[in-house]
């Protein structure tokens, strides 16, 4: 057994042990395969039943950390963890030390805590699926039926029943929002599924659940979605700014922007409607001082958040803080009192902030900045499986980004579920076929 270093396409150096390591890719073992197939149901339940399934979004990573706090020592966990995986890992711990600190600096109650412990879960999860990571093969599979399911779910509601805003389990926020992010990790496959012997099969596959993610977005009216679109073909056309110059790229490429394009004429007149009253409601707000729309209690939650974030810019108000300013604003008359009902201030650049201060802000911009950057990193390797997920990875750390400037996603038990353990699971896959890939070249 040779003990050098190798370095994969992306210049990631891995040792020879680390990738012949059982535990890195899974022995042979009875007791291996039982937590293979646990780790592969909770990321296919995940998956699937993303934005339909009241709780679903939860089953899969409590699962896997229950395996993980149960089953394994810490030891064993860490055991062959590279170094980007850490770096991964650092963040979201740097993110939950943030805002334990902060909020025992305030006082806070111990309830408050809950959401930041998830950043924690996660990197644990993380750890374990590193080792019991399922395929690229399965990962795509079940996230394009995820979109799909979603897509047929909105026909049903918005086609048969007419139901004028669609919506599942929770609001039309997270349902439009996460079938958008299903239907780009979808359309991220193609990179993969053009490389496979059925690929006629796989494309036809993930190009219906990305047409049906994006129909699902549409008929949920979630705006945020459609802002974000914009910056995600930015970085799409970034990734393929070489091959594109190839015909077939091309072709692909257009196929998805015909259906696409079929389907938003489809629900042009309700995309239409959304986007005139948004741009109505703004202008109400500074020219008649209406901010009872929903644009105008955004506008006044934000006016709430800075003035909280100037109480104390450096750790900010905290939980309880922020709630006294918006009460002492509704008060004075400087806001609309309905801003009290909402449990956050849809903007989570402005929640940070107000909560947490700067030291807040500046933990998740670098959460947001090292995660993108290391999904955008892998996007060079010129292995199909890891560049597609990478690319994945990349579209849906941007759709958060945009999304959370009219939404505070981290700051409800579903918004951090969603988002985070997505981030570790699409990346831990990703490890697994560049580990994989490397071992193969070195059995040759």
């Amino acid at each position: 057994m040779r003990y050098e270093s190798l370095n994969n396409l992306n210049g990631t150096t891995l040792t020879q042990n680390t990738i012949t390591n059982p535990d890195w890719v899974g022995s042979s073992s009875a007791w291996d395969r039982v937590l293979s197939w646990l780790a592969f149901l909770a990321l296919a339940s995940y998956l699937l039943f993303y934005v339909l399934v009241p709780d679903a979004y939860a089953f899969g990573p409590s699962l896997v950390l229950l395996l993980a706090l149960l089953v394994f020592r810490w030891k064993k966990l860490l055991d062959g963890v590279d170094r980007e995986s850490l770096a991964l890992i650092g963040v979201l711990w740097l993110f939950f030390l943030m805002q334990a600190l902060t909020l025992t600096l305030h006082g806070e109650d111990v309830s408050e805590f809950d959401l930041s412990t998830r950043y924690v879960a996660a990197s644990l999860v993380m750890l374990f699926v590193l080792k019991y990571a399922i395929s690229a093969r399965w990962f795509f599979l079940f996230g394009a039926l995820g979109a799909l399911m979603a897509g047929a779910y909105g026909i049903y509601q918005a086609e048969i029943h007419g139901i004028g805003r669609v919506t599942a389990f929770d609001n039309p926020i997270h349902y439009g929002n996460g079938a958008m992010a299903l239907a780009l990790i979808a359309f991220s496959g193609f990179v993969w599924a053009a490389k496979q012997t059925h690929r006629r099969f796989w494309l036809a596959i993930l190009i219906l659940g990305s047409v049906g993610g994006i129909y699902a977005s549409l008929v949920s009216g979630t705006r945020s979605g459609w802002i974000a679109f914009p910056v995600i073909a930015l970085i799409g056309l970034y990734v393929f700014r070489q091959p594109l110059i190839k015909r077939k790229v091309i072709l692909v490429l257009l196929t998805i922007m015909i259906a696409a394009g079929l389907v938003a004429a489809s629900q042009f007149d309700l995309v239409e409607r959304r986007m005139t009253i948004a741009v109505n409601e703004f202008i109400d707000y500074y020219e008649d001082g209406r901010n009872g729309t929903s644009v105008g209690l955004r506008l006044d939650m934000w006016k709430a958040g800075v003035k909280a974030f100037q109480e104390n810019p450096l750790i900010g108000s905290g939980p309880t803080g922020t709630e006294a300013v918006i009460s002492d604003l509704i008060v004075s008359g400087q806001i609309h009192p309905a801003v009290q009902n909402f449990r956050h201030l849809h903007n989570q650049y402005i929640d940070v902030m107000a909560r947490y201060g700067v030291i807040g802000l500046a933990s998740y911009l670098l959460l947001m900045v090292v995660t993108f950057g290391l999904f955008l990193k892998k996007t060079n390797s010129d292995v199909p499986e890891v560049k597609a997920l990478a690319l994945g990875g990349a579209f849906f750390v941007t759709l958060h980004a945009v999304v959370n400037l009219t939404q505070s996603m981290l700051e409800r038990n579903i918004g951090v579920t969603m988002f985070v353990f997505m981030v570790v699971f699409i990346w831990a896959v990703l490890k697994r076929e560049e580990a994989r890939q490397i071992e193969s070249v070195d059995t040759v």
